[in-house]
């Protein structure tokens, strides 16, 4: 082989830089963590000991991780379950596809029993999070802290620590979904929130009322379900530090909650907030921030005096908070927060769990955020665009994009090196933390050229997000709603490059994916009266339902008498819905003797 006089130079650059980096890669530290899923009995509320908990290395939550850029990553996951497979999702981290722990998407399940070996480098630093993306698993306690450190610290504090926020149900968490797709506003007792005429005629807002149950929303819905408890590092109270006045403390936080917002605040102190998603930002200093479920943000502050100041999580419905203490001494409270506005009209639902205002200064959002540099994404890269509309039926109880479920609709198909360009536009009322495996995205705001980086990002109610990343990682990644039982009723996508091609292992897992399955549901009513009896049975999918119900009645003088002649009718009805509103049914009954079968069209209005 010869070679150009001209061409030596450059030829000696390239040897040397692949010697640096096979000298770089040889160097490379790495950093191991064996994880095994277990089921134990737990007292988190303080109420009750339940019995189908899981814990990772017996710990709720899990134990954190740590890391520093540049390392590689060995992480065993074993499953100590005797009849349940699990799975592991490194939530916010760039690696291969293989790696991103969905079992049947782009990772296998861990079958009872087994184990699997994580492998991948470490390529960013920040805070981050890991969680099981099978069933309700994240639900029942498969969640931790996922930190990474970066090479050369350009942020100095004295003290650090993690702040896992997350909420807790005594109630098993499949029979939570469960009840659910019975009826929606299930948990609308247990958390003391019924709308009601009465209430919205006090309120003066009886035309927001009628309203909202036109659009079959019902209201503000800010939670689906009734906790128990929330949760900060697993307890409701604890001391997080014992800091001493002068020194400057970093907090990370991350909202591992399965469906709770989260406002965060430390005792009427401004925290500086240096980082969202992992991601470093513009600092910017707030009273309080508002954490959708798989939000991390990180924050710092200065310990003013000697006093023990408390850092407070509470739940955006307001229905609970968790407490962590830092300092010593005299405690000093945060702020408690107002219920909200259950009649809250839909021109103003966009602004809920924000305080009504938008002075970051106050509440911190994705609203107020700013990149330290541009953010630009390349100019000529050819720009796809989609519209999804996020949308759901309260009463049934599913979720959607673009008015069908993962199982109807799985994929957006994306090419490699084009620029993606999702517009979130949300129809119901509630908010939807949105977020995008394998990826960071901008989130498109105020800010313009030097737009936040994320990897999730809340969609308020009413309200529209257009987010867009640059399509340079092949692999087939969830996109999907945090809200774990958004999720689990249809609020989700799977990104698949059409460069990209699944190994042969995972082609055989993909058939039995969960996500392309309907699920069914049901629900059963028995009543008796004194002459009188009735029952009923559902049985349900996304968009079907087969309906049972029989009833008798007696003619009787005296109740209980069983002397009076007694009539029995039932109806036996299929019925295929076409979103929110409209249906068909399909069926047969029986009245007064007489059996004939129906067919007919059914309009759902709230009169």
């Amino acid at each position: 082989m010869s070679l150009k006089l001209a061409s030596v130079p450059r030829f000696l650059a390239l040897i040397a830089a692949s010697l640096l980096v096979t000298i770089s890669d040889a160097g490379a530290k790495t950093v191991r963590y064996e994880l095994t899923v277990t089921n134990q009995p737990v007292n988190l509320s303080g109420k009750k000991t339940v019995d189908w908990a899981l814990m990772v290395n017996g710990k709720i939550p899990a134990p954190p991780l740590e890391f520093t850029e540049g390392d590689d990553a060995e992480i065993l996951v074993k499953n100590g379950l005797s009849g349940e497979e699990v799975s592991i999702h490194w939530h916010g981290i760039l690696l291969p596809p293989e790696e991103d722990g969905v079992a049947y998407v782009n990772t296998p399940p861990i079958f009872p029993g087994k184990s699997r070996l994580f492998k991948f480098k470490i390529r960013q630093h920040g805070t981050y999070w890991y969680h099981s993306h099978t069933a309700l698993q994240e639900q029942k306690g498969v969640y931790g802290a996922f930190v990474i450190h970066p090479k050369k610290e350009t942020i100095r504090a004295d003290r650090e620590a993690t702040v896992v926020l997350s909420d807790w149900s005594d109630e098993n968490a499949d029979k939570i979904l469960g009840n659910l797709r019975k009826d929606g506003d299930y948990y609308l007792y247990k958390k003391n929130s019924v709308r009601s005429i009465g209430g919205a005629i006090d309120a003066g807002a009886i035309d927001t009322y009628f309203e909202n149950e036109w659009n079959r929303m019902g209201g503000m819905d800010l939670s689906d379900v009734g906790y128990d408890a929330f949760l900060i590092n697993g307890k409701q109270n604890s001391q997080l530090l014992a800091a001493r006045p002068g020194e400057r403390v970093r907090l990370r936080i991350i909202n591992a909650g399965a469906s709770s917002y989260f406002y965060v605040s430390l005792a009427g102190l401004p925290m500086k907030v240096i980082s969202a998603d992992g991601i470093d930002i513009q600092p910017i200093e707030t009273q309080e921030i508002l954490l959708g479920m798989a939000e991390t943000y990180d924050v710092l502050f200065t310990v003013p005096e000697k006093k023990n100041y408390e850092l407070r999580a509470t739940a955006q419905d307001v229905t609970g908070f968790a407490s962590a203490w830092i300092g010593s001494g005299e405690k000093v409270s945060a702020q408690g927060k107002e219920q909200p506005d259950l009649y809250a009209p839909m021109e103003h639902a966009h602004h809920a769990g924000h305080a009504q205002h938008t002075d970051p200064a106050e509440t911190l959002t994705v609203d107020g955020l700013k990149a330290p540099t541009s953010t630009v994404l390349p100019k000529k890269a050819k720009v796809q665009e989609l519209k999804l509309v996020l949308g759901g039926d309260m009463g049934r109880y599913v979720w959607h994009m673009n008015g069908k479920a993962i199982q109807q609709d799985r994929d957006i198909s994306v090419q490699e090196g084009d620029v993606i360009r999702f517009v979130f536009v949300n129809e119901t009322m509630m908010h939807h933390p949105m977020h995008l495996h394998g990826h960071f995205f901008r989130v498109l705001n105020e800010s313009g050229e030097r737009s936040p980086l994320k990897h999730t990002v809340d969609v308020p109610p009413h309200g529209t997000r257009t987010i867009e990343f640059y399509a340079n990682e092949p692999g087939q990644w969830m996109l999907h709603c945090h809200n774990l039982y958004h999720m689990k009723t249809g609020m989700a996508r799977v990104v698949k490059y059409l460069s990209y091609k699944p190994s042969e292992e995972i082609s055989a897992h993909e058939k039995h994916d969960p996500h392309l399955h309907e699920h069914l549901y049901s629900t059963g009513l028995v009543e008796a009266a004194s002459n009188h009896a009735r029952a009923g049975f559902k049985l349900m999918r996304t968009w079907d339902e087969l309906d049972l119900r029989l009833e008798a009645r007696s003619d009787a003088d005296r109740a209980f008498s069983l002397q009076g002649e007694w009539d029995f009718e039932g109806d036996l009805f299929y019925r295929r819905w076409f979103g929110n509103f409209f249906n068909v049914a399909l069926g047969a009954t029986h009245y007064h003797g007489k059996s004939f079968g129906m067919a007919g069209l059914g309009v759902i209005s709230p009169f």
